[in-house]
């Protein structure tokens, strides 16, 4: 698969976890309703004045929702990340756009190799770039450099 549809699977999935955490919607939402109403559909970029067609790999969008559905403990890794976080606002009162960013990275991880951490690592770095500041993406590149050190699970 094209390094560019990846990213923008990734992309996808991070806009997934998002309308769940947003709506407050349980993450068994149909994967295949989210599939229908936002595959090849425009995605405007605000300071770019542009827009490009949303395009992604279904199958590829498919494992990760299942590693989320089935692979993710909120309420662990919530616990887990808040022993990491060194400033005064915790992890559930987080925006729910970095939330989603860290939730996509660790579903993903859980189905990697471990010699493709950093490929993976690198690209939601790169998607989080468009979708929060700078200081944001440093801290999600801290907190899960600490996550991925911490929990032996990953340790394929």
């Amino acid at each position: 698969m094209q390094n560019y549809i990846k990213s923008q699977t990734r992309l996808a999935f991070v806009q997934y976890i998002f309308q769940n955490e947003f709506l407050d919607t349980d993450s068994s939402e149909n994967i295949e309703d989210f599939q229908k109403h936002f595959h090849n559909t425009n995605i405007a970029i605000i300071d770019d004045k542009k827009e490009f067609k949303l395009k992604f790999n279904k199958n590829f969008l498919n494992r990760l929702f299942f590693s989320f559905k089935n692979n993710i403990d909120r309420k662990n890794i919530i616990k887990d990340l808040n022993g990491f976080i060194d400033i005064n606002r915790k992890f559930e009162r987080w925006d729910n756009i970095l939330k989603s960013i860290i939730f996509a990275i660790i579903a993903e991880l859980l189905i990697t190799e471990k010699n493709r951490f950093k490929i993976v690592f690198n690209d939601y770095l790169n998607i989080s770039k468009s979708l929060v500041s700078q200081k944001e993406t440093k801290l999600i590149n801290a907190i899960i450099q600490k996550y991925i050190d911490k929990n032996e699970i990953y340790k394929k």
